[in-house]
């Protein structure tokens, strides 16, 4: 793998190059806060930064570039084609919480970093990243959020409204399976509640269905696995095509 950093990288924070990938930092606490960044063949019509699932490890610093199961993962072809600059947000290397202002802080630097050109900015999360998509919406300037199996029951990381939901003010756009069997985000019910909670976001509830389940182990795990149907496993192009549908309404 050839490796190489680029004097605009020094002068901001650091990055490594890897095929049509670049691995970048903003500073967090004493540590750092990688994100991977990833361009599509024509000009970006807007930016869409992503959270996975899980713990939220990518460990894009060690691997120098990004790989996983996750659907937000799978269905960057899909997001690249349509035109979006897709952000990768990793797990900072010093303690965290998904829900917190310093958090989200470090995302918005992230943003403005990568936005020069002030294009729309879009947050996304599935599952428990659910609550950092939402953290970040409700304290940095974005144009709309996308949760996908939000997690309105708890988790080791809390759940969606630990953050401070009431201050979304962009649309949502907020995605369940039908056959979503995981315990944090498997009632239809609890996200509607959620969705009532966002007082100032006009939010559009898309329910799917189809997929297969190839969740792993069992119980929880298996349910929650990022190739369940909590995982919209086999339905990428669909969930993608949702997306873009929504974003290119929110964006006309």
């Amino acid at each position: 793998m050839r490796i190489w950093i680029s004097l605009a990288c020094v002068l901001s924070s650091w990055c490594i190059s890897v095929n049509a990938q670049t691995i970048k930092t903003v500073p967090f606490k004493d540590g750092v806060h990688a994100y991977a960044v990833t361009e599509p063949k024509q000009k970006p019509r807007s930016i869409l930064v992503m959270f996975i699932g899980g713990d939220g490890n990518l460990n894009l610093v060690t691997r120098g570039s990004l790989s996983g199961v996750n659907v937000l993962i799978r269905m960057r072809p899909a997001l690249e084609a349509a035109g979006m600059k897709l952000l990768y947000v990793d797990i900072p290397d010093r303690q965290f919480s998904r829900s917190d202002a310093e958090y989200a802080r470090s995302v918005g630097k992230m943003i403005e970093q990568e936005n020069s050109e002030k294009l729309p900015v879009f947050v996304a999360g599935i599952s428990r990243g659910s609550i950092s998509a939402a953290n970040v919406a409700s304290r940095v300037p974005i144009s709309g959020m996308i949760l996908l199996s939000a997690v309105t029951g708890s988790t080791y990381d809390g759940t969606v409204r630990d953050a401070p939901v009431a201050d979304i003010s962009a649309p949502s756009l907020l995605l369940i399976h039908n056959r979503d069997a995981c315990v944090s985000s498997g009632s239809e019910s609890a996200l509607r509640s959620f969705a009532r909670d966002m007082k100032e976001s006009s939010s559009t509830i898309v329910v799917l269905e189809g997929g297969r389940d190839e969740g792993s182990g069992v119980g929880r795990t298996a349910a929650c696995h990022p190739k369940s149907y909590h995982g919209f496993n086999g339905i990428d192009t669909n969930v993608a095509g949702t997306i873009m549908k929504w974003i290119s309404l929110v964006t006309k």
